[in-house]
């Protein structure tokens, strides 16, 4: 409710004023009554209200003079000031000095009353939207802590503009949060605009959260009516200075959605590593281009983060970082990381990692091979680079496309310029400088996995084709 100040030094007036109107149905409430204007300025520099209703003419201090040491503390106060038939000019000053509108008491009634109350109440609620704005700086920077780009300050003060602490320091706040993807979630998020002075939406990295502020006094109504309806992922009754809590709490509070009513996370993670330690398995198994394995731990990583309830948020950055770093390696330009902020839920994201990851290797292994005009012939290279550290025989190779084997070592020589042997030792060959680049596995372990019977046949067939032994290759040219 917006407060208001009745000043009259007759207590009938005063009277007659505060039952002429039914405060509370317009958005108004009574914070207090004064006699005359130094009671009156007394209660102004406490309660700050929004309204004042002042009689011009009163001993001590008169209405002008309390409206002249009001703005000199600063105070907005909206001043409706009471004037007698013979006191116009009074009022005149009293408009000179910032008052809203003079009124004559003998012809006082509710509806001349209300409208001045109306329109008050509009400008209030449009100096409540623009100091609002100066808040989304504050909501900003309280983002970047949740996201990892440094904490907000834990301090209002510090943080928040002269106008907005003025405006929104005594006011309610409900805060709710839903998953709404790459879009801002609107009116299906279940707000009543009309419950509140202000509904602000910020929209970041997947997650809209709604900012709902109102009167304190206004909080059972409210209640009441948004009692069935009112969606669950919300913190009731915070403000201004808790709302850096609060919010974290409600982004908590998606858990259920984003993990799933249904999950048991203390069981799916039970007996799993250490995150980090998933995470540099998972980096070993992509410069290994082991796919499945990439697959598997992934799932591993995701199990851990759900076991320990991670919220959206953190789950979305490790997912960003992590695929920062294999873009990184695969030399290839980052472009994710707005498909990962816009998931929605666990499981879906970790889908998208393991096809972006799998995408990737597809490409490195492929980014040495050149394609053919021949379908049969792309076919046996697409199956050598799948399995090129299986033992092939031309034979299998020419059963997987039902050839002979002559007719597909004429066609295979024709498209390539090799024979399919050869090819299939140059596929080996790259793959066997990338672990030689990228791990740490010895020449032997490298031998078995692109393929080679035995490590001195690969080393033999390595320093034929590359000029150079394993060893000094990877002295070389090891990061």
């Amino acid at each position: 409710m917006w407060t208001v100040l009745l000043v009259e030094d007759e207590e009938f007036v005063r009277e007659a004023i505060r039952e002429t109107v039914d405060w509370r149905r317009h958005g108004f409430c009574i914070a207090g009554e004064a006699g005359n204007g130094r009671e009156a300025l007394a209660a102004i520099l406490e309660e700050k209200p929004d309204v004042v209703i002042a009689d011009i003419v009163m001993p001590g201090m008169d209405g002008i003079e309390l409206l002249k040491e009001t703005r000199r503390a600063g105070i907005r106060s909206r001043f409706i000031m009471l004037t007698a038939m013979n006191h116009f000019d009074y009022a005149r000053d009293a408009l000179q000095y910032g008052a809203f509108n003079y009124l004559l008491k003998l012809s006082l009634d509710d509806e001349t009353l209300l409208e001045n109350l109306a329109r008050i109440r509009a400008e209030l609620l449009e100096e409540l939207k623009g100091a609002g704005e100066t808040l989304y700086p504050y909501y900003h920077r309280i983002w970047a802590g949740f996201s990892g780009g440094g904490g907000a300050p834990a301090a209002v003060e510090e943080a928040v503009a002269a106008p907005a602490r003025e405006r929104f320091g005594g006011l309610r706040l409900d805060i709710l949060a839903v998953l709404s993807g790459g879009a801002p979630a609107g009116e299906e998020a279940g707000i009543a605009p009309e419950d509140y002075l202000l509904v602000q939406r910020f929209h970041e990295d997947g997650q809209t959260t709604f900012f709902c502020w109102s009167h304190s006094a206004e909080g059972a109504g409210s209640d009441r009516r948004q009692k069935d309806t009112f969606p669950p992922v919300a913190v009731r009754n915070s403000s201004l200075a808790r709302l850096s809590r609060d919010w974290r709490l409600a982004v908590d509070r998606l858990s259920g959605q984003w993990y799933g009513q249904g999950s048991d996370p203390a069981m799916e993670g039970s007996g799993l590593p250490a995150l980090t330690e998933l995470d540099a398995e998972l980096i070993r198994f992509f410069e290994e281009r082991n796919e499945p394995k990439c697959a598997e731990t992934a799932a591993r990583m995701w199990a851990c983060m759900e076991a320990v309830s991670f919220s959206h948020v953190d789950v979305k950055m490790t997912a960003s970082r992590l695929l920062h770093v294999l873009f990184m390696l695969a030399g290839r330009k980052e472009e994710e990381r707005d498909a990962v902020l816009a998931a929605t839920s666990h499981q879906s994201l970790l889908s998208r990692v393991q096809e972006t990851v799998r995408e990737l290797i597809r490409q490195l292994k492929e980014q040495h091979v050149s394609y053919t005009d021949h379908p049969e012939v792309n076919r046996v290279i697409h199956y050598m680079l799948e399995h090129y550290g299986e033992n092939i025989k031309v034979a299998d190779l020419a059963k997987l496309v039902a050839m002979n084997v002559d007719y597909l070592s004429t066609v295979f020589g024709k498209k390539t310029g090799l024979t399919p042997i050869a090819y299939l030792q140059t596929i080996r060959m790259e793959q066997a400088k990338r672990l030689l680049v990228h791990t740490r596995l010895s020449v032997e372990e490298i031998a078995f996995r692109t393929g080679f019977a035995d490590d001195a046949y690969f080393i033999k067939v390595f320093k034929r084709m590359a000029g150079q032994t394993p060893s000094v290759f990877r002295r070389e040219n090891q990061l």
